[in-house]
């Protein structure tokens, strides 16, 4: 007898370790993440029925070079399956979040916002490898992280 193997559909909350705050996260980032939590369990009970498991893993990266290997551009990216969403920062210094859904613009997405973007990712196709340009607000928090590491080599 074949043993049945579930889909799967990776979830992955990526975000920029925020260096200017004592615990080095982000309160913008924290809100998004619980609502994609609490849409996850949600759409969870939906892909019961297709037999598909959601695996959520929550990164921070802290270096430009991790950033360029999980080939994110801004933060926080939500990758679902092949299917990257995130928000524009207007200005480089601005905490400002602008992020494109259905031809709106919003400022933070919504629970059934989050619940579309993992229907879209659990349908999108697998692109080719393409170079993305990291956005100048992650770079300007990673440039001021690497500034206030030790050159010692000690941690």
């Amino acid at each position: 007898m074949e043993a049945q193997t579930k889909n799967a559909l990776k979830v992955e909350f990526i975000q920029v370790e925020m260096p200017t705050n004592a615990n080095n996260s982000c309160s913008a980032c924290d809100t998004v993440q619980g609502k994609l939590v609490s849409a996850i369990q949600d759409v969870q009970k939906l892909f019961d029925n297709l037999d598909c498991e959601i695996f959520f893993k929550s990164t921070t990266v802290r270096t430009i070079k991790e950033v360029e290997k999980a080939q994110i551009v801004a933060s926080p990216t939500i990758r679902v399956g092949n299917f990257d969403f995130y928000p524009n920062h207007p200005r480089d210094s601005s905490e400002k979040r602008e992020w494109a859904w259905n031809g709106l613009t919003i400022s933070e997405p919504n629970k059934e916002t989050l619940i579309e973007v993992l229907l879209k990712g659990y349908f999108e196709p697998k692109k080719g490898n393409e170079k993305k340009e990291l956005s100048p607000y992650i770079l300007k928090h990673l440039n001021e992280s690497e500034l206030t590491k030790s050159n010692c080599g000690c941690s």
